[in-house]
């Protein structure tokens, strides 16, 4: 009976722990031109983006052409809500990346780089591409 009720518990754990570990977040985008991550340029295309399973602040994007893996920091937006999306920085002909946001008023937002800082002392666009 004791390994009957034992066996039940550790199921019931297992079924409890299961879907967290399974929220791993990911979503699928077009986007319609070449861009930077980090420093290095991938191409335009279709892209999946996924936040790492251990850290929520590493977050991989990736495409049978190329791929980035960078850190993010939290950030929020109080005023307008923001479909699962990528913002992006345009300064003439480049685009860089520069937000990832969730459904609401939640996002991570990239360590920017020398070359993001240039691009906003420069004056820049934002281009927010959604997600599929």
């Amino acid at each position: 009976m004791k390994f009957l009720k034992l066996s039940l518990l550790l199921a019931l754990l297992v079924a409890a722990c299961v879907p967290g570990l399974a929220q791993t977040q990911q979503l699928r985008l077009n986007i319609p031109f070449d861009f930077m991550v980090k420093g290095k340029t991938l191409p335009a295309g279709h892209y999946i983006l996924r936040r790492g399973t251990i850290d929520d602040d590493v977050w991989t994007i990736e495409s049978g052409h190329g791929s980035a893996i960078f850190l993010t920091n939290p950030v929020a937006s109080q005023k307008v809500a923001h479909g699962p999306s990528l913002v992006f920085l345009k300064a003439g002909d480049q685009y860089a990346l520069l937000q990832i946001w969730d459904e609401g008023h939640a996002g991570r937002e990239l360590l920017l780089s020398h070359v993001q800082q240039t691009m906003v002392a420069q004056g820049t666009q934002v281009i927010e591409i959604n997600a599929e």
